[in-house]
């Protein structure tokens, strides 16, 4: 695999995770996230368990190792 492209297969898993956390296109989560529209924090939830943090305006949620808990409803659903 070229250097460039070491985390290439993570990322896209990411991008893929966070367009269904916001019920948006990938492609639109990349240009968004590149834009500064949609932030990115790491951190922990609660319990201890490592999540992404996701936000674009008012919406947020937590993207997990193949899960995603949607702040309004608070349960997790599949990522993958």
């Amino acid at each position: 695999m070229a250097e460039g492209r070491e985390h290439y297969d993570e990322i896209n898993a990411l991008v893929a995770a966070i367009a269904k956390a916001l019920s948006l296109p990938d492609e639109q989560v990349a240009k968004e996230i590149e834009a500064g529209g949609i932030t990115l924090t790491l951190g922990e939830d609660d319990n201890g368990n490592r999540c992404i943090t996701v936000q674009r305006g008012d919406l947020h949620a937590q993207v997990y190792q193949g899960a995603i808990r949607h702040a309004a409803s608070g349960s997790p659903s599949d990522a993958g």
